[in-house]
């Protein structure tokens, strides 16, 4: 072979080389990304629209608001999280501020907004703020100046549920009914005329209806709703779980003093706001025992800081379980210091109904005997609930109070043993010890 074919071969593979190199140059130049930074260029990305041979420039969306200094998109998602649950109101929020300023910028901002708006309360900065987006809400929080609020989801509250059928075998269903006062080691006759004389016990519930089972001028009333007529008659049994004085419905406190915080209408519902509500109004009003047989799934800031903020003041906080037949206990039992109450039944058993998770003490809650109204009429009723349970408790406590006993300390160390594990009756079932042993004390105003 001669050298010139040789020479041409090793040109053109030279040719060859030279423009791959060359066109893989160029094609790395074209996809090269543009610096980071901060020139004009806006971010275009390149791709083939399906519906055809032509190219599409598509944009990156725009950047969300900037937040708020003080509010984190932690936050945000945290009670994005919160009004998902099936327990929350949807398109509520609760906002609560540490700042009156702060409030009444945002307040005049959401009326701006078309937000609808409710509170404050005497007590509490905190608002409830409907609105008609997520998006809505996160804008004008966004915007916010000053201090952010502490934010949280509005939850159902309610007279808890009895829909636990009772067990086929019949564990954890027998009544107390006319046995009850003996069961908590009340003899028959005993005067009970000064238990709890001198304390005010606060009853957030449905509203307490007329009956002769309340002395006259024993009960203030105040109306949290909007002021149906209709009552639910539940907040009427518990009260006179606490302080009745007739037969068929005795409470443990007769000469207690009662304070009505209607929160609930006919339909037994409220929300988180509204206990907030109660709760604060119990202690500016001077409550010393606060009773709470309703109960949500929902953790609301709000009713936790008004508890914390109670507890702190020496108020008797008491608060049913719940009756789901679940190992937790429902809020506002759950919260630290709140003297919680699960049910039993008169075998000392768990009732059947009752929700556990290690509460304070336990108490009757399977057909227990109280005041009923039906709208018409004030009548007597046998009942079941761990609400009927806290109410024998929050009496209880007013009784122990108006001898100068500390509250926690004589309901866990009188309780008497039951057939229930720690887990499920806590210190055990309620028992009263010879209480006339010991003087009313005169209720101390100076707090």
């Amino acid at each position: 072979m001669s050298s010139r074919p040789r020479t041409d071969l090793l040109l053109s593979i030279t040719l060859v080389i030279s423009a791959l190199a060359i066109g893989g140059w160029m094609v790395w130049r074209s996809l090269e990304r543009p610096d980071s930074g901060g020139g004009d260029d806006p971010g275009v990305v390149r791709t083939i629209d399906a519906a055809g041979d032509s190219l599409d420039q598509i944009s990156p969306p725009e950047n969300p608001p900037t937040l708020a200094p003080n509010l984190s998109t932690a936050a945000l998602d945290a009670l994005a999280d919160q009004l998902a649950l099936p327990h929350a109101r949807p398109n509520e929020a609760l906002l609560t501020f540490g700042d009156p300023a702060a409030l009444a910028k945002f307040l005049s901002r959401a009326s701006e907004a078309g937000l609808e708006v409710t509170g404050p309360f005497d007590g509490a900065l905190t608002l409830r703020i409907g609105f008609r987006s997520f998006a809505d809400l996160r804008n004008l929080l966004a915007a916010q100046e000053g201090e952010s609020p502490g934010l949280s989801a509005n939850f159902h509250v309610g007279i808890p549920d009895l829909k636990t059928p009772p067990p086929a075998g019949g564990t954890g269903t027998a009544p107390f009914e006319s046995g009850l006062l003996q069961s908590l080691g009340i003899e028959a006759g005993t005067d009970r005329s000064t238990w709890g004389a001198g304390v005010t016990v606060a009853v957030i519930d449905s509203g307490i209806s007329p009956h002769p089972a309340f002395r006259e001028g024993q009960i203030t009333h105040l109306d949290l709703t909007s002021g149906e007529d209709a009552f639910n008659t539940h907040g009427t049994a518990m009260a006179s779980l606490v302080a009745g004085s007739a037969p068929g419905a005795e409470g443990l406190a007769p000469g207690a003093d009662l304070l009505d915080l209607r929160i609930a209408g006919k339909d037994g519902l409220s929300d988180s706001f509204l206990l907030a509500q109660g709760i604060h109004t119990a202690m500016d009003r001077g409550a010393d025992v606060i009773n709470i047989s309703m109960a949500t799934y929902g953790d609301a800031r709000p009713i936790a800081e008004a508890i914390a903020e109670a507890i702190r003041r020496g108020i008797t906080v008491v608060a049913a379980v719940g009756n789901d037949a679940a190992g937790t206990k429902a809020w506002p039992a759950a919260y630290p210091g709140v003297i919680s109450v699960s049910g039993v039944a008169a075998d000392g058993s768990l009732a059947y109904f009752s929700n556990s998770g290690r509460p304070t003490l336990s108490a009757p809650s399977v057909g227990v005997p109280s005041a009923y109204h039906d709208g018409s009429a004030a009548l007597l009723a046998i009942g079941n609930g761990t609400s009927q349970a806290a109410a024998l408790v929050s009496g209880a406590a007013a009784a122990f109070r108006s001898r100068g006993l500390d509250v926690p300390t004589a309901l866990t160390r009188n309780a008497r043993p039951g057939s229930g594990r720690k887990e499920e009756i806590g210190a055990g079932i309620l028992y009263l010890p010879a209480l006339n042993t010991y003087r009313p004390v005169t209720k101390d105003r100076s707090r």
